[in-house]
C-alpha cells in the first residue's frame, strides 16, 4: 500500500532558521523538498565523503566489523582514508611499473641476459656488441671486421649478436641495445612485488579502521543532507519558509512540534503537478516480495500503483512453473531451512519469499510428476498419487495433449494477470467514463485468448471471440479520451485510431508472451532428463559410478542455476512489464527519505 502524504509549508523567523532545521530533524518525519544547491560547504563535505567512501573500497573487509558511536569530528577518518588512498595508488603505480617491465623483458628475452658494464668497457676499446635483426641469406653477407653470433632463430628470421670491429656502417635491420638488462629488469620486477606486499599489509591493517570511516561517511551524509536543507530554506525578509512531505499519519506529530517550536505550518493535498515521494508499507504476508523490488531498486510514482500482492501472488505461479521440478523444490526449501538457522539475524523477507516459492514448485512439481527429472521416481506410489494425468510431464510434447493443456494453462493465466490490471484500472477512474475503456480493454483481451486458443492450439473459436474483439475496440474508442464533452471525447477517439489498433496488436503479443512459462519449463525437465541419461550410461564400476555422480550433480546444479536466471528474465519481465504496462505504470517514483538523524 501507498501511504497517503500531505505537502508542507513551514515557516520560521530567518534568525532562526538553523535552530528550526535542527529541531525539524529531532521531529524526523518530513521529506524536504531539497534544492539544487552548489556552494563551497557541500562540496567541501562532498569532497571528504568521497575521499572516505573511496578508501573503503579500496580496504579489505574485517571479519569481525565492530560498530560504535559516530564520530563528533571526521577528521581522523578523513587522515586515514588519504593515507589508506594513497597506499592504494601506490599499489596501482607498482602495479604498472610491473606490467612495463615486463612487457620490456618479453620484448629482449630472445636476446639473453648481458652486462651493460662489460659492454661499455668493449666500446672503450673499439669493440662494439650490436644486435641484428636478420634473414638467413643476409647472415652470410656480414662484411670482414664482424663477428655474428646467433641468438635466436625462427623459419623466417634470425637474431644476431655481432662483434663489430670498428664502427663500419652494416646494411641490415639493427636492434638498439636496451638501457637495462633482464637481471636488472627482474631485479626491480621483484622490488615492485616487494612493494605491493608491504604495502598490501599496511592496507590489511588499516581494516580496522573501516567502522570508523563508515561512521565517518554516515556523518557526512547528515551534513550534506542539512547543508541542502539549509540552502532549500526560502527568505522572506524576516521569515523563512521550507516545504516537503510527511505521511498523513505523521501530520499530528509534526503539528505538536511546530507549535512547541512556534513554527507556521500549512498542511494541504499534494497538487497535481507536486513531486511526491513514495512510501510503500504492506501488511506481514506481502512483505516477502520487498526484497524483489529492493533488488530491482524499482519504486512505484507516488500517484502509481503498489503492486506488490499480485506481484507475489503471480511471481511464485510464475516460479513454479518455470522450475517446474519438485526436487529443485525440495532442494530451495531446504537451502532456505539451513540458511536462515545459520543466518539469524538477517532479514526474514527473503527466507519467506524462497519458502513460498519453493512450496509452489513442489506442488507443481508433484502434480505434473516431476521429480529431478526422473520418470521411475514419478511412477513409484508414494508419489504419484498426487500425479494430476493431463498436466503430467511424461507426457509431455509440442505435440501431445498434455502439451497443448498447460499451454492453454499459460494463455489462461496471462489473461487473468491482464485482466487484474484493467480492473484495478477500473476502479481507481470511477466514475470517470474513461473507467470505461478498461473494461473494453478486458474485453479484448479475452477476446483475444479465444483467439489465440483457435490460432496456436487449434480449439474451435468460441462464438464470442469475435463479439468481445469489436465490443471491446469500439468501447475503447469512445472512451479513452472522455474529459468534457461526449462527442468531442469519442472524435478523439476516432483521431487515435491508429494508437489503438497498434496498442490491440501489443495486446495479442502479450498474452501469447506467457506460452513462456510453458517452453522454460519444458527446457528444465529437457536438460535435467539429458543429464539424467548420460548418467545412466556410465556403467558399474566403481569408477563409472563416481563419473555418474558427478554428472548428476554438475548436470543438475547447472539446471538450477539455468532456473535461476529463467526466473529473472522472465518470471520478473512478466509483471514489470506485461502487468505494469496494462497499469500504465512507469516506475518513476522516489523514496520517501524523513529529514532525520540515523542511528
Amino acid at each position: 500500500m501507498i501511504v497517503t502524504m500531505k505537502k508542507i509549508f513551514l515557516v520560521t523567523l530567518e534568525s532562526h532558521k538553523e535552530q528550526a532545521l535542527d529541531r525539524l530533524r529531532d521531529i524526523g518525519v518530513m521529506h524536504i523538498e531539497l534544492a539544487e544547491a552548489h556552494n563551497e560547504m557541500i562540496a567541501e563535505l562532498k569532497e571528504k565523503r568521497n575521499i572516505l567512501n573511496k578508501a573503503l573500497g579500496a580496504l579489505p573487509q574485517p571479519e569481525n566489523p565492530v560498530t560504535g558511536k559516530k564520530n563528533k569530528d571526521v577528521a581522523p577518518a578523513i587522515r586515514i582514508a588519504e593515507e589508506i588512498n594513497n597506499l592504494f595508488q601506490r599499489e596501482a603505480e607498482c602495479m604498472d611499473e610491473i606490467k612495463r617491465l615486463q612487457l620490456e623483458i618479453d620484448k629482449f628475452k630472445e636476446w639473453g641476459d648481458f652486462n651493460k658494464d662489460d659492454i661499455a668497457s668493449l666500446r672503450e676499446r673499439g669493440i662494439a656488441i650490436r644486435l641484428f635483426d636478420v634473414t638467413k641469406e643476409q647472415l652470410e653477407d656480414f662484411s670482414e671486421g664482424v663477428y655474428p653470433f646467433v641468438v635466436h632463430k625462427t623459419k623466417a628470421r634470425i637474431k644476431v649478436a655481432a662483434v663489430v670491429l670498428g664502427d663500419d656502417h652494416i646494411p641490415f635491420v639493427e636492434i638498439p641495445l636496451p638501457e637495462r638488462s633482464l637481471s636488472q629488469l627482474n631485479k626491480q620486477i621483484q622490488q615492485r612485488e616487494t612493494e605491493i606486499k608491504h604495502v598490501r599489509e599496511k592496507l590489511e591493517g588499516h581494516s580496522k579502521d573501516a567502522p570508523l570511516m563508515q561512521r565517518g561517511v554516515e556523518q557526512l551524509e547528515e551534513q550534506i543532507e542539512f547543508e541542502q536543507a539549509r540552502a532549500s530554506l526560502t527568505g522572506e525578509g524576516a521569515l523563512a519558509y521550507i516545504t516537503g512531505y510527511v505521511p498523513q499519519r505523521d501530520t499530528e506529530k509534526l503539528k505538536k512540534g511546530a507549535s512547541r517550536h512556534n513554527w507556521g505550518i500549512m498542511i494541504t493535498d499534494p497538487g497535481d503537478h507536486d513531486n511526491v515521494p513514495t512510501l510503500v508499507e504492506n501488511p506481514k504476508w506481502i512483505r516477502p516480495i520487498m526484497p524483489i523490488f529492493n533488488l530491482l531498486g524499482t519504486i512505484p510514482g507516488y500517484k502509481e500503483y503498489d503492486i506488490s500482492p499480485w506481484f507475489l501472488i503471480f511471481f511464485s505461479i510464475f516460479w513454479a512453473m518455470i522450475v517446474g521440478d519438485a526436487g529443485y523444490g525440495l532442494i530451495f526449501l531446504l537451502a532456505t531451512i539451513t540458511a536462515r538457522a545459520i543466518f539469524r539475524k538477517a532479514p526474514r523477507e527473503p527466507f519467506l519469499l524462497l519458502f513460498i516459492t519453493g512450496i509452489a514448485t513442489v506442488l507443481w512439481g508433484g502434480v505434473t510428476g516431476t521429480w529431478f527429472g526422473i520418470e521411475a521416481l514419478s511412477r513409484h506410489p508414494a508419489l504419484s498419487w498426487m500425479i494430476i494425468p493431463s498436466v503430467a510431464s511424461f507426457s509431455l510434447s509440442m505435440e501431445g495433449g498434455t502439451g497443448k493443456i498447460i499451454m492453454h494453462i499459460c494463455f489462461i493465466i496471462g489473461a487473468v494477470h491482464l485482466s487484474t490490471a484493467h480492473l484495478i484500472n477500473f476502479f481507481k477512474l470511477l466514475p470517470s467514463l474513461r473507467s470505461y475503456a478498461e473494461i473494453g480493454r478486458l474485453s479484448m483481451i479475452w477476446g483475444l485468448y479465444f483467439l489465440i486458443r483457435n490460432l496456436v492450439l487449434k480449439i474451435e473459436l468460441h462464438p464470442a471471440s469475435l463479439w468481445l474483439l469489436g465490443l471491446g475496440f469500439g468501447m475503447v474508442i469512445v472512451f479513452t479520451n472522455q474529459n468534457g464533452s461526449f462527442i468531442r471525447g469519442v472524435v478523439r477517439g476516432f483521431s487515435n485510431l491508429i494508437i489503438i489498433i497498434l496498442g490491440s496488436i501489443g495486446f495479442f503479443s502479450d498474452v501469447v508472451s506467457y506460452v513462456r512459462l510453458f517452453a522454460v519449463g519444458l527446457a528444465t525437465l529437457e536438460v535435467a532428463k539429458s543429464f539424467n541419461a548420460m548418467a545412466s550410461g556410465f556403467g558399474s564400476g566403481i569408477f563409472s559410478v563416481l563419473g555418474a555422480v558427478f554428472i548428476l550433480f554438475f548436470g543438475h546444479a547447472l539446471n538450477i542455476i539455468l532456473c535461476s536466471m529463467s526466473l529473472i528474465v522472465h518470471g520478473i519481465r512478466l509483471n514489470m512489464l506485461e502487468f505494469s504496462g496494462h497499469l500504465c505504470m512507469e516506475w518513476s517514483g522516489f523514496k520517501y527519505r524523513p529529514f532525520k538523524k540515523s542511528g
